[in-house]
């Protein structure tokens, strides 16, 4: 009976941490297709609009992210014109065990 609940217990800790360590890479991901799309569409925009918009998709996707971690650059390709580049670095802690956190650092530059 009692090695029965400790392995209830065990395996509800387990799960719990699986959920909040998947739930940061959903927002993750989230975030990388919303940069992805702000540097698609971004060419013609000045870089304090572009960062702006970052920002509010991090803020959207609960980012910690702080403005001064955000690089844009600007390349002119050939036959396509100019293309932007923006680079975030950002890390995120997640409680995934009563009293425990796990920093889960994530580095992005879009294509």
């Amino acid at each position: 009976m009692i090695k029965r609940i400790i392995g209830i217990v065990v395996f509800l800790l387990v799960a719990n941490a699986g959920f909040r360590v998947a739930i940061v890479f959903f927002h993750d991901q989230q975030f990388k297709d919303a940069v992805r799309e702000i540097a698609l569409f971004g060419a013609g925009k000045p870089d304090d609009v572009l960062k702006a918009a970052v920002m509010k998709a991090a803020d959207a996707n609960e980012i910690p992210l702080e403005p001064e971690y955000i690089e844009i650059a600007r390349k002119t390709i050939v036959g396509a014109g100019d293309h932007v580049v923006i680079k975030v670095t950002y890390a995120v802690l997640a409680n995934v065990a009563p009293g425990y956190q796990q920093r889960f650092d994530f580095d992005y530059t879009s294509p």
